[in-house]
């Protein structure tokens, strides 16, 4: 259908321009015994509306015949369709949807192929619902673990997030490019002050160009035509009122002409939370000011009150009219105006279908980090084995995600692979992911007496189908997720007791975190037999889990954040720069106080890209050689173990002095490359001098001559680079 936006803004009256300003993002609001409430949305919305949030109480099936519904109802109200959006960071949040890993575990996979098969899937079941916007992916750099949403982020490096971003997005479009991807949240919301959600963040302008504002960039390159502005101030100014992220950066130097979507309730902040506005008229003003086009969850800054600034000369026509333009833009290009509408044999046939199931394994398989094993892993066939604590008793799903009842827990997954192979296994809670009971360590500790190895699966909590704007805070205790942020990074409750009375029985002991998060583990780190970060894998995890436990599958993903030692050394990520890491080098402990910290390490307990599987991949042969418009490094690695390996090589990079000083390494690169038992690849990649570019004390964009150490595995060569100016 050939539609003008511009001659369906010249038909509009102004109130149906201003009811497109508005997204409602209360999933039940709309929903009476299953059915739309045609009603409720003829008396609030008789003009129409940007959007609505998809119901997430709904069957999928349920949710088909309710948009049907909806559309129906709208086309009576406005001559403008609304979209259906959905929240879909690891999956669509909703009842029988496929939940993937969360972002976090998407990053440890290094796997942009695979995260484009899961964009993809999602996609797919969106369609098949009748819905055409994602408020996803989420590229914040998660580079402070004490935030809860660090959960939603694919790592603290700016290139693994990026890339995995992109590949998100091309997999939402593949189907037919139809469908408005939104990214979130700009920018630079993952580093607020002391770890707490929407607390300031303050960086320098050369950090937000060259680490937080890529990302965003290459989502938009990638086909994302909507943007959410962060809750957070930056630099002192609110993101939802700073000219010079949304119009500078935004609108002008990158030429985004998408629609921006408020977060929940970020234009009332302005007022309520950030006191930069005194009234709704005013916090509405700034935002539209800056090109903020659409509110949600509801009409606070914008709605009929826009109509009386109009009148007194303090809003123009010409601003409504821009924002509304946009709007119409975009529906015209997901096709929404002659979308088929859902049936239920696709929706049947698509929706958590055996394939997205499958693949969901598969992406879990790939996020699983094996990050200490001194042999005890795999569990030996037969063996009794003693699975222990609190998460191995419950499926954590991660924030933006329902419960699901028909999903194996990690100890059911792990008694199932253990009785096919004619094992065992006792099983014991021990105590719970946070408070202070320790009346159940006692029996915990006797039955890892009785076993030949144990598994004590710890770690927090996440699982929660609302954001700031809207839900109910009582649904449950959290430790992770949105707005559940922490003073520490030590795993809740008496767990690390609990490990510690596992440890003291000697028999092999094998800790499993599932968090959202980075744990401090302290001496337990040290004394166990093996460690495992398995985020939140999504709902086959525990099967993903059990098969790499007994080696069904070999481990490949590696660390997308870095695990410090202790809390009091944050901020620390691959990326710091050569001070950061202190000036003595004379790393204390509490016995022998030493400098920089008296009695710690400045060094992290795992670094950034640190990972491990059942077989020794040797790196040899590193070379890198200057080529047109930038490097070209190979690397030879050889499977050296029994078992088949997919390895992600990472590229690192340090510029070895410049004008300003630069990361001691940063990620350029990464692939992950297949090898059999005993087999040797060669990985070539072609580095782009814009690798190599920094933005300089001038903000200018920059690459200075000089010596660059190439670094991948436990190689490193120097090459010499002349600048291009």
């Amino acid at each position: 259908m050939n539609i003008s936006p511009e001659k369906l803004l010249q038909a509009l009256t102004l109130d149906q321009k201003l009811a497109q300003l508005i997204a409602h993002g209360s999933p039940s609001d709309f929903v009476k015994n299953n059915h739309f409430d045609r009603e409720l949305a003829k008396q609030k919305y008789p003009n129409g509306l940007f959007g609505l949030m998809v119901p997430i109480d709904l069957s999928p099936c349920e949710i088909g015949e309710w948009v049907c519904e909806m559309r129906d109802c709208f086309e009576e109200l406005s001559p403008i369709p609304p979209i259906v959006m959905c929240e879909s960071l690891h999956g669509i949040l909703g009842k029988g949807t496929t939940v993937f890993p969360q972002s976090i575990g998407m990053g440890a996979s290094f796997d942009p192929a695979l995260m484009k098969r899961v964009g993809e899937a999602i996609g797919k079941e969106a369609r098949a619902l009748g819905i055409r916007m994602s408020l996803a992916p989420d590229l914040d750099l998660g580079r402070d673990p004490r935030w809860g949403r660090i959960e939603e982020t694919f790592g603290e490096a700016p290139f693994l997030v990026s890339k995995m971003g992109e590949a998100y997005i091309q997999g939402l479009l593949a189907e037919d490019g139809r469908y408005a991807a939104t990214v979130k949240h700009f920018a630079a919301h993952g580093s607020p002050e002391a770890g707490i959600n929407l607390a300031p963040v303050n960086v320098t302008a050369q950090e937000l160009f060259d680490k937080y504002l890529p990302p965003f960039q290459s989502a938009l390159d990638a086909g994302a035509r909507c943007v959410m502005p962060a809750y957070s101030s930056l630099n002192g100014i609110p993101c939802h009122a700073n000219p010079f992220l949304m119009q500078d950066i935004l609108r002008e130097k990158w030429g985004f002409d998408g629609v921006v979507i408020s977060d929940f309730d970020g234009i009332s902040m302005l007022a309520t939370f950030q006191h930069m506005a005194e009234n709704k008229e005013a916090s509405g003003l700034l935002a539209l000011s800056v090109g903020v086009d659409v509110e949600a969850p509801f009409a606070w800054g914008y709605g009929d009150h826009l109509k009386t600034m109009i009148a007194e000369g303090k809003l123009s026509m010409e601003t409504i009219d821009r924002a509304v333009l946009r709007i119409l833009q975009l529906k015209v290009e997901i096709g929404l105006f002659d979308l088929p509408k859902p049936n239920a044999e696709e929706i049947q046939r698509t929706v958590r279908s055996s394939e997205h199931r499958t693949l969901a394994e598969e992406a879990a398989k790939k996020s699983i980090v094996l990050m200490k094993n001194d042999g005890v892993l795999p569990l030996k066939d037969g063996a009794k084995i003693a699975v222990i604590g609190p998460n191995a008793f419950s499926v954590q799903l991660g924030d933006y995600a329902l419960p699901k009842f028909d999903v194996k827990t990690p100890l059911e997954a792990i008694r199932e692979r253990a009785e096919q192979a004619g094992g065992s296994v006792l099983s014991a809670k021990g105590c719970d992911v946070y408070g202070s009971d320790v009346s159940g360590l006692d029996d915990a500790e006797a039955l890892a007496k009785d076993a030949d190895a144990v598994v004590c699966i710890i770690g927090g909590k996440s699982m929660k189908g609302y954001g700031v704007g809207w839900g109910s805070e009582e649904e449950s205790i959290l430790t992770c997720g949105e707005g559940c942020d922490m003073h520490d990074l030590t795993p809740g409750g008496p767990q690390l007791d609990l490990v510690r009375r596992l440890i003291s029985t000697g028999k092999p002991v094998v800790v499993v975190m599932i968090d959202g998060r980075p744990e401090t583990l302290f001496d337990v780190a040290e004394q166990c037999n093996a460690l495992i970060a398995a985020w939140y894998p999504g709902e086959e995890g525990s099967t993903a889990l059990a098969s790499l436990l007994f080696g069904d599958t070999n481990f490949s993903a590696k660390l997308p954040v870095t695990f410090p030692r202790h809390v009091g050394q944050l901020p620390i990520c691959h990326d710091r720069v050569p001070s950061a890491g202190g000036f003595y080098h004379k790393p204390g402990t509490m016995n022998v106080p030493g400098r920089d910290y008296v009695f710690s390490h400045t060094d992290p307990a795992f670094a950034f890209g640190h990972g491990m599987g059942y077989s020794d991949i040797i790196y040899r042969s590193l070379e890198a050689k200057r080529c047109h418009n930038g490097l070209r490094i190979a690397v030879e690695v050889e499977n050296k173990g029994k078992y088949f390996a997919e390895e992600p090589i990472l590229v690192f990079l340090r510029d070895e002095v410049a004008s300003l000083p630069q990361p001691m390494k940063k990620l350029i690169a990464f692939r992950r490359v297949a090898l059999d038992a005993g087999m040797t690849a060669k990985a070539e990649f072609h580095i782009p001098d814009d690798a190599l570019m920094f933005t300089n004390g001038a903000m200018q964009r920059t690459m200075e001559c000089g010596w660059f150490i190439v670094m991948v595995g436990d190689l490193c060569v120097r090459i010499y680079r002349e600048s291009p100016h």
